[in-house]
């Protein structure tokens, strides 16, 4: 890539359109003192992304707007514009040829544009870094700054390497990525803060929510169960009703055809009724005669007892020789027993169980007195009462035959009236089971309508309970549910229980629900988008932990692809800068040094000079390892970066500082020259670099450039002969008119 043309407008002493073509490798721009020579580097340097008004020689930012003459009024705009020949497409742009301008107007800030299009600084800056170009590198050497590369601190001389070995397009991403490092950790503690001040109160938001949450679960459940309760319920009701009315019909159908067989065999009753005897006044009569001669033989078995009872005690009395005196105490308890079983006897029927107490007591008697009587003064007594008993005994035998001979009638009686009445039983026995088959259906059918005055209350009952439910009635219509499978829709629900402990639950669910209350809106709202920050908070959050993650790995993974290509590089660069020092100096010997620091522990750091730990750095001391490529050192030092190592010829001279401007414009060419030999960059601009060279030194600086012009592009501005000498284009800038620069150009070889 080639510089190949500069042009220049109302650029501090430019005001008139000013343009520099660069067709050759080495263009020199001479002019006496004060022509505006180095305006033109400044201009370079501007359009190349230079910020530092102190490197660009203003100390306000209108200043580089042309300011005006005595005859000439001040401009309102600044532009520069430089040509870079991408032919070979080194550039990752799809233009032959680029065209980078600056330009700035005094009420506005400046504008950059890249083939006309509006494009950023940072685009501008990262686009040549591609090129191994910048402001900030070796790519621009000022007037009595040639020896910058000396006075730099270390970092700043690597930033300078960096730059013109092409490694500036990783630095700046670096530095991107450190900005956003640190913009993502400054985000970070903000949202992390921003989180720890949501948390309490969204927890306190959650709690205050988490019931109401629970009630629309509460109510989708709620809603779900009623409707298979209802669904079930109303299932059941439907089909009692649907049944029962079947029912209902064919045992009405049935009825009606019994009720009618039963009516035909009444009135066949009735009719062999009308034609039967009636006995009724005859068995009537005769029942009367038994019932009164069992009576009578009642008494006299009464009677007989008696007797028998008295004949017995006779039977058991014996006359004593000798009445003995009685116990008298034994007595009156014989006395109350008898009392006592007298008041008993009164009341018994049973003629053998008054025979008994009887037999009993006299037997108590007779122990009490201990008498015994004579057989001559019972004999008499008891032969009056057996013959009485005798007489009763005949009566009663009599009586006997006399009932018998009536039930003899009355059985006779009975057998003539069942044999007149045989046809008029089978058909009384049809009837009697008719009857009962007419009452069984209207027992079933009294059944069923109860049954289905039951389905109609309860369903009346379902009909309250779904208002108060606030669910509509068409939906519990028999064609609507009349296929609801109950245990396969309990199931889906994940219910498992009978519809009692359906019915229980929802019963519950609904206490619940009027305990928690109704929901505040307003709070769930707040509650809602709260919940929404802190989430979004927390997905920012982690994003931003990623990113955290991201860049600093990608700041690892650049630094290390940095420091191995400026490793790998130096070596090279300090071969030429030895070859270039050793021709300027005649001998002698310079390599570049790089330094890097290395952490120490605490302890570790302990007793060492506290003056080396850097700012920033708590518990660590920094110093470096000077890494050379032929023999290692070790040196202290604060930052890390590109040191000198330089021993002049015929002198023992160690220290930058102690060398004259000669020599440090010597040893700066050198280092230049080499890394110029290295990398081969596009272009350099040289202003007055040459300027304290004597004529000797003059010409090798000559030399070194005529050798290096065939890779690398120079535009240098001059006062030395020699460096005209091996110029193939002079530029020549003068103030023709008061304060305004112009240039004039002439090609050297065509003026041969």
């Amino acid at each position: 890539m080639r510089l190949k043309s500069l042009e220049i407008l109302g650029f501090k002493s430019f005001a008139n359109k000013t343009i520099f073509s660069f067709p050759a490798n080495v263009t020199a721009i001479v002019g006496p003192n004060g022509s505006g020579k180095s305006n033109v580097v400044d201009a370079i340097r501007w359009v190349l992304g230079e910020r530092d008004l102190k490197s660009l020689r203003v100390g306000r930012s209108d200043e580089i707007i042309f300011g005006g003459t005595p005859n000439r009024s001040r401009m309102s705009l600044a532009q520069v514009s430089i040509t870079l020949d991408n032919a070979e497409g080194e550039l990752p742009v799809d233009f032959k040829e680029i065209v980078v301008t600056r330009k700035i107007n005094r009420d506005s800030e400046a504008e950059y544009l890249i083939n006309q299009s509006n494009v950023r600084l940072k685009d501008v800056v990262e686009l040549l870094a591609k090129a191994k170009v910048g402001s900030q590198g070796l790519t621009i050497m000022n007037q009595g700054s040639a020896d910058a590369i000396l006075k730099a601190s270390p970092r700043e001389r690597r930033s300078m390497i960096e730059e013109s070995l092409g490694l500036r397009e990783f630095q700046l991403k670096k530095e991107e990525a450190k900005r956003r490092l640190i913009s993502t950790e400054e985000n970070l503690e903000k949202t992390r803060a921003l989180l720890e001040e949501l948390r309490p109160h969204l927890r306190s938001l959650r709690r205050q929510v988490g019931r109401w949450e629970r009630r629309e679960e509460m109510v989708n459940n709620l809603q779900l169960l009623e409707r298979l309760f209802f669904s079930a319920k109303f299932q059941e009701v439907y089909r009692i009703k649907n049944e029962a009315d079947e029912k209902l019909h064919k045992f009405r159908e049935s009825a009606g055809q019994e009720e009618k067989i039963l009516t035909e065999l009444e009135k066949e009753f009735e009719r062999l009724e009308k034609q039967r005897p009636d006995f009724s006044q005859e068995f009537k009569n005769l029942r009367f005669q038994i019932e009164k001669l069992e009576q009578e033989r009642n008494g006299i078995s009464r009677e007989l007892g008696q007797i028998e009872g008295k004949i017995e005690g006779m039977k058991r009395l014996s006359v004593p020789k000798a009445v003995s005196q009685p116990n008298f105490q034994e007595l009156e308890k014989t006395l109350q027993t008898a009392r006592e079983l007298l008041e008993k006897v009164i009341v018994l029927d049973d003629l053998e169980e008054i025979r008994r107490e009887i037999r009993e007591l006299i037997e108590k008697i007779n122990l009490v007195f201990k008498i015994e009587r004579k057989n001559d003064d019972l004999g008499s007594e008891q032969n009056q009462l057996e013959a009485q008993r005798d007489s009763f005994f005949q009566k009663t035998k009599l009586l006997d035959e006399r009932i018998k001979s009536f039930n003899q009638k009355l059985d006779e009686l009975r057998q003539k009236d069942e044999q007149m009445g045989a046809d008029t039983h089978d058909i009384l026995i049809k009837i009697q089971k008719q009857r009962m088959s007419v009452s069984s259906l209207n027992q079933e059918m009294n059944d069923l309508l109860l049954s289905s005055e039951r389905a109609k209350l309860r369903e009346s009952d379902l009909l309250m309970k779904l208002k108060e439910s606030n669910l509509a009635a068409d939906e519990f219509i028999w064609e609507k549910i009349k296929n609801f499978e109950v245990a396969e829709e309990l199931s889906k629900a994940d219910f498992d229980g009978s519809l009692d402990d359906l019915e229980m639950k929802t019963l519950r669910l609904r206490h619940d629900l009027a305990a928690i209350g109704e929901v505040d809106e307003i709070l769930v709202k707040e509650a809602r988008e709260t919940e929404e920050r802190y989430d979004f908070l927390s997905r920012e959050l982690e994003d931003l932990e990623k990113a955290e993650v991201n860049l600093t790995n990608i700041i690892e993974e650049l630094t290390e692809k940095i420091d191995t290509e400026f490793v790998s590089r130096l070596k090279i660069i300090n071969e030429e800068f030895n070859k270039y020092f050793r021709l300027m100096f005649g001998g002698g010997k310079a390599k570049l040094l790089l330094v890097q620091p290395i952490r120490k522990t605490k302890e570790e750091a302990e007793g060492e000079d506290k003056a080396l730990v850097p700012a920033g750095v708590e518990g660590e001391v920094a110093a470096t390892s000077e890494v050379k490529v032929d023999n290692p050192e070790v040196k202290k030092e604060v930052e890390p970066g590109i040191d000198f190592s330089i021993d002049l010829p015929k002198k023992k001279i160690k220290s930058l500082d102690l060398l004259s401007g000669g020599e440090r414009s010597l040893v700066s060419i050198s280092a230049l020259f080499a890394i110029v030999g290295v990398m081969q960059p596009p272009f350099i601009v040289l202003d007055e670099v040459d300027a304290a060279l004597d004529e000797s030194n003059a010409r090798k600086f000559a030399k070194i450039l005529s050798e290096l012009k065939s890779q690398t592009q120079f535009v240098i501005i001059t006062h030395n002969r020699s460096t005209m000498e091996v110029s193939q284009i002079l530029y020549g800038i003068s103030m023709a008119e008061e304060g305004i620069s112009k240039a004039i150009s002439l090609k050297l070889e065509e003026a041969e």
